[in-house]
């Protein structure tokens, strides 16, 4: 090869090199533009508000949503695999912010991404007039599943397959829980960390396999907690009475709502000492442990719902302090 040939091969390649070096940054830049990763915010007016939640989320795991928002608005509604609740909003500087607890129940939850849609109503102008078009703020979790492992149970035969004239009986209560844990109340009395309603240790943690008797049922959707018959059950957190009554699983109950969607649930009481209606405080008196309805033992089976969900109440006692 001649010398001069070869000069003109070594001035073309550092042209391409040049436009090849010069195209890559713009090319990057327009994928991480592009690219919106679960958990971050997807919405067409950024600037205006945004939702953050963690990215990914166990199946059965309870989160917390929050909304923060640039501006005031009147109201706002969250939803979350096809269930909806009303946003307590809160002033935060020149906005307004709100937070919720949400989860998928590891009876029915499928792994994969999940939208939360948030709309917004904004606020009133100060003259009276209308204020801005409504907001739709969208935002995601990857929801995953996870192996639990498998309990074994020996129980009366009536509390595993109940005899036939009790069955009208069942059929009413768990309308009367349905309808309960539908319930979305617009108002927050919730606060994090939650308060162990019993002081006793985990028996029997959330999401396991249930075998009763030889047959396989639903997996346990609460946490046992140790109790003696007659120990105190206190409320986990602020609420109001929805239901309280004897029921032939639940045995002696205690339902609170807690607002948003949020309730907790407190079975097999030997007293209960609270009455529908009624508002209770943290740490406040619901009932005595014991061993009424579908029980081996004396304890306490203590269970959260999450827009009518139930999701594993363990996390909620860890959580930094949110009020």
């Amino acid at each position: 090869m001649s010398r001069r040939l070869f000069r003109a091969l070594c001035a073309a390649l550092c042209v391409v090199l040049s436009s090849a070096l010069m195209s890559a940054p713009a090319l990057a830049g327009k994928k991480r533009a592009d690219a919106t990763p679960a958990g971050s915010l997807a919405v067409s007016q950024p600037s205006a508000g945004e939702i953050l939640c963690p990215a990914t989320a166990a199946i059965g795991e309870p989160f917390v949503a929050r909304l923060k928002l640039a501006r005031p608005a009147s109201k706002a509604e969250l939803t979350f695999m096809g269930r909806s609740a009303p946003l307590v909003l809160r002033k935060s500087g020149a906005g307004m912010e709100a937070a919720i607890i949400l989860g998928a129940d590891v009876l029915d939850g499928r792994p994969g991404r999940q939208d939360i849609t948030v709309r917004v109503t904004p606020a009133l102008s100060t003259e009276g007039a209308k204020g801005g078009k409504p907001l739709t703020l969208r935002t995601g979790v990857e929801l995953v599943k996870i192996k639990r492992p498998v309990e074994r149970l020996t129980l009366d035969p009536a509390m595993v397959n109940p005899p036939d004239a009790e069955l009208p009986r069942i059929t009413r209560e768990r309308a009367q829980t349905r309808q309960t844990l539908g319930l979305a109340s617009a108002q927050r009395l919730w606060s994090l960390p939650f308060s162990r309603p019993a002081q006793g240790g985990l028996s029997s943690e959330y999401g396991i396999g249930r075998v009763l008797n030889g047959e396989p049922k639903s997996p346990h959707r609460g946490l046992d907690l140790e109790a003696e018959t007659g120990d105190p059950v206190t409320a986990a957190a602020d609420g109001v009475v929805a239901l309280a009554g004897a029921f032939y699983y639940a045995g002696n109950c205690v339902y609170l709502d807690h607002g948003q969607g949020l309730l907790t649930m407190y079975f097999h009481l030997s007293e209960v000492r609270v009455a529908p209606g009624m508002r209770v405080a943290r740490g406040q008196l619901l009932g005595l442990a014991g061993e009424t309805g579908r029980s081996t033992r004396s304890h306490l089976h203590f269970g959260v719902s999450a827009l009518g969900r139930l999701v594993d109440p363990a996390p909620l006692f860890l959580y930094d302090a949110l009020p």
